[in-house]
């Protein structure tokens, strides 16, 4: 009945997920009219999965309550397109209090018929909860395997020799000097046998 009352918060959906259902929720005031959810809650929620897969039903009970001429599950993809881009990108604790946040505002449009929000972006939760959490990118974090440098971050870089690695600085923390004289302007493939 909150779902359709429009009083149901984003704490509350573990409720509709039967893996965290039982779990416990915690509050603090953000300093605006709306309560988020503390860090201990998110720990709760250690995946996106964990908020996906009851957003989706959250949505099917809502949208089986909508009348059938308007394109509210359009407005809702949307919204879950959007948080699965987000979760691609950025840290998974920043995108949860962002959508606890975002899902807490539009109760109050909903409560009056305007589901247009789910659709729009919200910018200023973006930039006060999400942007400064930019996951690392995959391929620019130093690894050990092959003839790239070891964890030793006075080993050479291996793949700056062969020309290979062009980054500065090295994204394998290594120095990049030529093994055969030590200069710093040139790696070894430059030299001529």
């Amino acid at each position: 009945m909150a779902i359709i009352m429009h009083e149901f918060k984003a704490a509350d959906l573990h409720k509709l997920d039967p893996i965290n259902q039982d779990k416990e929720v915690t509050y603090t005031f953000n300093g605006m009219t709306n309560h988020e959810i503390s860090n201990c809650t998110t720990k709760k929620y250690k995946s996106p999965f964990s908020v996906i897969v009851p957003l989706q039903h959250y949505f099917n009970v809502l949208g089986f309550h909508l009348p059938r001429s308007n394109n509210i599950p359009f407005v809702f993809y949307e919204y879950t397109a959007h948080l699965i881009e987000l979760i691609a990108e950025f840290e998974w604790s920043a995108v949860f209090q962002y959508y606890s946040v975002f899902f807490n505002c539009h109760q109050l449009e909903m409560a009056v018929g305007d589901y247009s929000g789910w659709e729009i972006p919200a910018m200023d939760l973006l930039s006060k909860h999400v942007y400064a959490y930019r996951k690392a990118m995959p391929g620019k974090q130093p690894r050990t395997a092959g003839n790239m440098c070891t964890s030793n971050p006075t080993d050479i870089c291996h793949k700056y020799n062969e020309g290979k690695c062009t980054m500065t600085p090295c994204p394998w923390g290594c120095p990049h000097s030529c093994t055969t004289c030590g200069k710093t302007d040139h790696g070894k493939h430059q030299h001529k046998n």
